[in-house]
């Protein structure tokens, strides 16, 4: 199945797989919210990062890969590919450190809910000592509340690990490698 997803690239000569892009205007891949920073400084436009990281997701990590750009002509601008390489790389620098930070925030949240967690086994532990054989019904409760809320604290835990950091560090791999994205740049 992989391999008839790959036949959709061309490729070059070296056996790179091309990821083609054809705008009408280098603005246009640059989100046009942001104003107040100069072109090359903005943020990429969210519908060609989604693009590029789907294309990188499909080529795979084994295989090598450019992206190239078809331009107008009259779009022509002296150290184009130098400046939109920088732009390019900036941008996923940016978004490294992003996915980075959604990372501490899921390990935060992990060693706070697994910490509350074993406290409450052992409030459970240490209560369950002290009314040894109890009939009380109001302890009951307690003491399945107590349970109930460790499998709700836990329950975070094993998505977050398991699902939400394994998403992340798969970003921060596609990230890096269109860091340094070979750039072909095609008139038309």
């Amino acid at each position: 199945m992989k391999h008839e997803l790959l036949k959709r690239y061309d490729r070059e000569i070296d056996g790179s797989y091309i990821i083609n892009t054809r705008v009408n205007s280098y603005s246009s891949l640059f989100n046009e919210f942001d104003f107040s920073s100069s072109l090359w400084n903005r943020d990429l436009k969210e519908e060609f990062v989604d693009y590029l990281v789907d294309c990188v997701d499909e080529i795979g990590a084994q295989n090598k890969f450019v992206l190239q750009l078809s331009l107008p002509e009259d779009n022509k601008e002296d150290n184009f590919s130098e400046k939109f390489s920088k732009a390019i790389s900036s941008y996923f620098l940016y978004l490294v450190h992003i996915s980075r930070k959604s990372i501490k925030k899921f390990t935060n949240k992990i060693i706070f809910n697994f910490s509350i967690s074993i406290s409450l086994l052992i409030l459970i532990f240490l209560t369950g000592k002290r009314m040894d054989n109890s009939d009380s019904m109001l302890y009951m409760i307690f003491n399945e509340g107590l349970y109930i809320a460790i499998w709700v604290l836990m329950w975070p835990v094993f998505s977050d690990f398991l699902f939400d950091i394994k998403e992340e560090l798969n970003n921060i791999k596609i990230y890096k490698r269109l860091l340094n994205v070979k750039l072909l740049i095609k008139y038309y």
